[in-house]
């Protein structure tokens, strides 16, 4: 069994609705792949439903389309509105545990994990490695 990389980073940054779509940890380096090993998306307006796409990007600039688009996307969650104005749910964690043995996806070098959200605001974090 192989030695995964421990050094582990995590990225935090808000999904605004309708704002400019964000980068999440940078461009990935030369000779590098990025594997993602845990997401967390926690919804600031809890009676909205909330769609948070992922993908890999080769700008740091990304259009919405660009990280929409099926074929760079990587992931796309849906949160669930809840029914009681102004109640609160825990954050939505993927995979519960992260794990670095079981990434979730990987980015390939020179390349960034896009994402937005649609429908509602939502905070993201991803914790990741490179090797």
């Amino acid at each position: 069994m192989s030695i995964r990389s421990r050094d582990l980073k995590s990225d935090c940054q808000l999904l605004a609705t309708g704002g400019s779509l964000v980068n999440l940890g940078g461009q990935v380096p030369t000779g590098m792949k990025r594997w993602v090993t845990f997401l967390t998306l926690n919804e600031n307006a809890a009676q909205k439903q909330a769609g948070v796409y992922l993908a890999s990007v080769g700008i740091s600039n990304p259009t919405r389309a660009s990280v929409v688009a099926t074929g760079n996307r990587k992931m796309l969650v849906f949160i669930r509105a809840t029914q009681t104005s102004g109640a609160r749910k825990p954050p939505l964690a993927i995979p519960e545990i992260g794990n670095v043995e079981s990434p979730l996806f990987s980015i390939a070098a020179g390349k960034w994990l896009g994402a937005v959200a649609s429908g509602t605001s939502v905070m993201a974090t991803v914790q990741y490695f490179d090797e």
